[in-house]
């Protein structure tokens, strides 16, 4: 029998071998039926402009990275760009659309995956990706980016989640999202706040929202981990393969 697929998405300065090791506790408690893809982000990302080098959290972050990392250095799935009134730009996702081509390329080398997760900037995209593959979004233009066998994912986690906050990308949530979907949240974490999480909570169909008493990161206490593993193999083993 063949393993169902997870696709897992980093945040925003981070690589998939970064992610990888920060949900090694997730990844080790599921059965050996699943495959985690761990892509890298396109978008290379300059640090500096983003983050004071000569501050301790940043230096931690780096080495982090570094002894984490394959390589691949900071990436991401996108830069926010706000509008510019003087130039009339409505702002949006600068690299979105080549994101959407890597990842669907990415599911025509593998094959159809049968759940997404995410953290932050990741779990944004993640969040995009489950509703642009629902069933109602089949005719939507940014579909064409996945190949056709790629149907609807059984599931969705969404670790420090938010939904995308230019109008522009309205349509893709407009459908809803009807798969099962876990929203976590840490209710320490300043980077991306409960409330706006709680806005991806709400375009999401009989969402399950788990609370942890962390910050920005994924949920360490065991607990915590019980419920997200049970959350997905659950959903996983019952609908994965039913669901393409």
């Amino acid at each position: 029998m063949s393993k169902l697929r997870i696709l897992c998405l980093h945040g925003f300065t981070s690589n998939g071998s970064v992610h990888a090791h920060q949900v090694r506790h997730l990844t080790s408690s599921l059965s050996n039926d699943f495959d985690f893809l761990f892509p890298d982000g396109p978008e290379k990302v300059s640090l500096s402009s983003h983050m004071d080098p000569s501050k301790a959290a940043a230096k931690a972050w780096v080495d982090y990275v570094s002894a984490n990392s394959s390589g691949a250095g900071h990436r991401a799935w996108w830069f926010a760009r706000d509008p510019d009134p003087v130039t009339k730009s409505p702002g949006g996702f600068e690299g979105l659309e080549k994101s959407l081509k890597s990842i669907g390329e990415l599911i025509q080398r593998t094959g159809p995956v049968h759940a997404i997760w995410g953290f932050s900037q990741g779990a944004c995209f993640a969040g995009m990706l489950v509703a642009l593959l629902g069933e109602k979004n089949r005719e939507h233009p940014m579909r064409v980016h996945f190949p056709k066998e790629q149907g609807t994912p059984a599931a969705g986690i969404f670790f420090s989640g938010f939904k995308a906050r230019f109008g522009q990308y309205d349509s893709i949530y407009a459908p809803g999202i009807e798969i099962p979907t876990m929203h976590v949240m840490g209710k320490k974490d300043t980077a991306v706040s409960m409330e706006s999480s709680e806005g991806l909570v709400r375009v999401c169909q009989g969402a399950k929202v788990l609370k942890h008493l962390g910050g920005h990161d994924v949920p360490s206490s065991e607990g915590d981990r019980e419920i997200i593993v049970n959350f997905l193999g659950e959903i996983l083993r019952r609908n994965g393969k039913e669901s393409l």
